[in-house]
């Protein structure tokens, strides 16, 4: 069976203009590990370890009862989400009860969905098994090259890239409900080998895609201009926008159980909007903080944010039906206090 050459996102959607406020987050990106067995040049693990721990940053996993408050407060909305989507600042896979939390997310029936980002180094066949066994409904691998060389040059890491992709047949084959998507971006690929990845996994995937370069971590700035800012991740032309939709319908918990109306990765601390620890998820998504943010954006203020002022990240996966410029006049009263 050869796989369908399609980008991972979902093009079908409604316009969100049309639907908000919404009563539940469509979407929650989980982010389970601040580690990665990975150093990719384009990503904040890829920086000296001390200057990140200097930054705050911790190497660290989510602790087991985060995850339990944080999946027991997404049953308390009253429908449930579109997406549970886990990936972060590391590599989710090295956390050893992620089939664990797959399964229980799945026994709340908290998301019609739930996917994982990962690099696909750290799948055994016993680990392919449970992800597929515990309900997971896609794996999105990806690479960073096609060959152990440029995995060493992107990733700063030793890589059997043949032992890879037959890791990833081995996935593709016991993967029951689960769809396995793998993409590269254009960054890792040598002149004319687009088609030899689509060659390489035309038949041990479900979907695949050539991604672009674009900005998506605060923490790496301007990537030294090197990533796209006329593109999407997916090719489509960049959209005139000022008004970032993700505080109305995609949010974040990091492994410390703070919780950010956004999912751009290396948010601060202070641009959360509490903790599973001090409040629930159905509070903060109805509390004032989140209000007060989706009012400065429609106001077409986010210039004067201290967090989004500085970012673009919105624009690399911004889509028409999701862009609420031209209607941010009618939509400010939906959020003003009655």
């Amino acid at each position: 069976m050869s796989a369908d050459i399609k980008p991972g996102f979902n093009y079908d959607r409604k316009k969100l203009a049309d639907i908000i406020p919404l009563r539940t987050p469509f979407t929650f990106l989980l982010a389970p590990s601040h580690i990665c067995n990975l150093r990719c040049s384009y990503c904040s693990q890829g920086k000296k370890r001390e200057e990140l721990i200097k930054k705050g940053f911790e190497f660290k996993l989510m602790d087991y009862d985060i995850f339990l408050r944080f999946a027991e407060q997404l049953k308390q909305f009253p429908d449930r989400l579109k997406l549970v989507f886990i990936s972060g600042m590391g590599e989710p896979l090295v956390h050893k009860r992620l089939p664990e939390m797959i399964a229980h997310l799945r026994d709340l029936d908290v998301a019609e969905r739930l996917e994982i980002f990962t690099n696909g180094l750290l799948l055994t066949k016993e680990l392919s098994v449970a992800l597929a066994d515990a309900g997971l409904t896609k794996l999105r691998v990806s690479l960073q090259g096609l060959n152990s060389r440029k995995y060493k040059e992107v990733a700063g890491a030793d890589v059997d890239f043949d032992e890879l992709r037959e890791k990833l047949a081995y996935f593709y084959s016991v993967r029951k409900q689960c769809k396995l998507y793998v993409k590269v971006i254009d960054s890792a690929l040598e002149p004319g080998e687009e088609e030899l990845f689509y060659d390489m996994f035309r038949d041990v995937s479900d979907e695949m895609y050539v991604e672009r370069f674009v900005p998506y971590q605060l923490t790496m700035g301007d990537y030294n201009d090197e990533a796209s800012v006329s593109t999407t991740v997916y090719g489509d032309k960049l959209l005139d926008a000022d008004v970032c939709p993700e505080p109305f319908f995609n949010w974040q918990i990091d492994l410390d159980g703070n919780i950010y109306p956004c999912c751009p990765l290396g948010l601060p601390k202070s641009f959360s909007v509490g903790n599973v620890n001090e409040s629930t998820i159905v509070e903060m998504w109805n509390g004032e903080k989140a209000r007060q943010l989706r009012l400065q954006l429609l106001s077409k203020q986010r210039s004067d944010h201290s967090v989004c002022s500085h970012c673009q990240c919105f624009l690399s996966k911004l889509t028409p039906a999701d862009r609420l410029d031209d209607d941010a006049d009618r939509l400010i009263p939906l959020f003003e206090k009655p």
